[in-house]
């Protein structure tokens, strides 16, 4: 079964495995599906496979906004320290003697965020 698609309003665990079935397996392809497409799964009618394809539309939409303010949020982060406002550089930080990772790092308090 499928996690992803279950995300989706009016899509449960059975309906998803027939989904998966017959060869959707992504909310991408679910709504870039047409209804009569849909209407050949067992249990989907023609008006629940537009309810369904509509949701998909939708979760994509708001997921793609989220991406955007969750981008912009990583942004300022790079610039400006979330726990005290200072600036933040670009360093390598050693966490052992063969681990090293690449992080930002604030110049006054040394909070570190992971690349």
């Amino acid at each position: 079964m499928s996690d992803e698609l279950v995300r989706i309003w009016g899509i449960g665990p059975v309906a998803a495995s027939r989904l998966i079935k017959a060869g959707i397996t992504t909310i991408d392809q679910l709504a870039a599906a047409q209804p009569t497409e849909l209407a050949f799964v067992k249990g989907i009618g023609i008006p629940s496979a537009k309810k369904i394809i509509a949701n998909a539309k939708h979760l994509m939409t708001l997921e793609r906004g989220l991406t955007i303010v969750l981008d912009h949020i990583k942004a300022n982060f790079v610039q400006n320290c979330p726990k005290c406002g200072g600036g933040m550089e670009e360093k390598y930080i050693i966490l052992g003697p063969e681990r090293r990772i690449s992080a930002y790092q604030c110049k006054l308090c040394k909070f570190y965020l992971p690349r």
